[in-house]
C-alpha cells in the first residue's frame, strides 16, 4: 500500500527494484527497508543508489524522481525520493513570483528561445504534471539555433543555458542577434504585404535552395569547416552550410515571420540529417531544404506519409505532434 510507514523485508535486489518502482510511480516520499540478511557490494548505501539508478535508466519517464537519499540505523533503510514540484501538485496554490509558466512543451521551448540574449539561468514552474522529462528535455532542445544548449536544473525549477559550442555565452547570443539581423534583411528584400503567408513561406524556402550550397568539407576535410556552416549563419551570411545550417536557416526565417516551425533530427539515406517540421492552419508539413539544394521542390511542404515513402527518412513524428499540437493531413 501506500502507507510509508511500512517495513518492507525485501529478500533479493530485484525485489528491492519493485519497490523503488511502485514507491517512485505512486511519489511516495519514504520507503523503509529491513535489510537484515542482504549482502552489498559497495555497501548499503551505495548499492541502494545504484538501484535507484538502475530503475531511472529502465523508467525514463520517471525521471521526476531526480534523486535518492539513503540513511542507515542498524538493520533499517529509509529511503527517501526526491521529486520534481511539478508532479507532486506543489503549484496548485501559484507559481513563485517570477518564475515562467510551463504548461506545454511548447512553452518549454518557447521560455527558452526568451534566453537566447545570454541568460544563463531562468526559474520556471511547470505546471502540467503530465509532461515526461525527457519531452521537456527535447523541446528545450528546439531552442538556442544550434548555439546555445538548454537543460532542466535536476530539481526542475530552472532552465540553465550554456553554450553548445567552444564559445561564451555572450558569443552565441551576439551570433543569434546576427544571424536574425541577416534573416530581416532576407525577408525585406524577398516579401511583401501583398503576399499570402504561404507564399510568404515558399518565396523564403525558394530564397534558401537557390542561394546556399553545400558545404561538402564536411565530407573531405571535416575540421577545416567551421561551425557556422552547422548553423543558420552559415546559410545567410556565407550561403554555405551543412544540413543543420540549411534547416536552421529556414527556421529563422520563419520565426521572424511568426510561422510556428520546429527542427527535426533524424536519419535520413543512413545519415544524421537535419530538416523543419511547418505549421501552417494547424496542420504539419516537412520541408527539407537541404535535399532541394539547387532550387528543387521534390521535399517541399509534404505529409508524414509523403515524407515516409520517400523511403530514406527516419524520425520521430509523434513527439512533433505532442510539441505543436499539429495534426496530419
Amino acid at each position: 500500500g501506500s502507507d510509508e510507514s511500512v517495513l518492507y523485508l525485501p529478500g533479493t535486489r530485484e525485489e528491492i527494484s519493485e519497490i523503488f518502482l511502485d514507491a517512485m510511480t505512486e511519489l511516495r516520499t519514504e520507503v523503509r527497508l529491513n535489510i537484515s540478511g542482504l549482502t552489498w557490494e559497495f555497501g548499503a548505501e551505495n548499492d541502494l543508489k545504484n538501484l535507484y539508478y538502475a530503475v531511472l535508466s529502465e523508467h525514463t519517464g520517471l525521471k521526476y524522481a531526480y534523486d535518492v537519499e539513503v540513511s542507515l540505523s542498524g538493520d533499517t533503510a529509509v529511503c527517501s525520493f526526491l521529486y520534481m514540484p511539478y508532479v507532486t501538485g506543489a503549484y496548485e496554490s501559484g507559481v513563485p513570483e517570477g518564475a515562467a509558466v510551463i504548461d506545454s512543451l511548447y512553452h518549454a521551448r518557447a521560455a527558452a528561445q526568451g534566453m537566447t540574449d545570454g541568460t544563463e539561468r531562468m526559474t520556471v514552474a511547470i505546471t502540467d504534471p503530465a509532461l515526461s522529462v525527457d519531452d521537456i528535455q527535447r523541446a528545450l532542445g528546439q531552442a538556442g539555433y544550434g548555439w546555445i544548449r538548454y537543460d532542466l536544473s535536476r530539481d526542475g525549477t530552472e532552465l540553465i543555458a550554456q553554450p553548445a559550442t567552444g564559445r561564451t555565452l555572450e558569443e552565441c547570443a551576439v551570433a543569434i542577434e546576427e544571424s536574425f539581423r541577416l534573416g530581416s534583411e532576407i525577408v525585406s528584400e524577398q516579401l511583401d504585404d501583398s503576399m499570402t503567408e504561404g507564399e510568404q513561406i515558399e518565396a523564403l524556402y525558394e530564397y534558401i535552395v537557390e542561394n546556399v550550397s553545400y558545404d561538402f568539407r564536411y565530407y573531405s576535410d571535416w575540421e577545416a569547416m567551421p561551425y557556422e556552416s552547422t548553423v543558420a549563419i552559415g546559410a545567410l551570411r556565407d550561403h554555405l552550410a551543412i544540413c543543420g545550417g540549411y534547416a536552421q536557416a529556414f527556421q529563422t526565417l520563419l520565426d521572424l515571420i511568426g510561422v510556428e516551425n520546429y527542427t527535426v533530427s533524424g536519419v535520413s539515406q543512413g545519415e544524421y540529417h537535419m530538416w523543419n517540421y511547418v505549421v501552417v492552419d494547424g496542420v504539419g508539413y516537412y520541408c527539407d531544404p537541404t535535399s532541394d539544394r539547387g532550387g528543387m521542390r521534390n521535399h517541399y511542404m509534404l505529409t508524414v506519409e509523403e515524407l515516409a515513402a520517400d523511403g530514406g527518412y527516419s524520425w520521430d513524428h509523434e513527439f512533433l505532434t505532442r510539441i505543436s499540437g499539429a495534426a496530419d493531413k
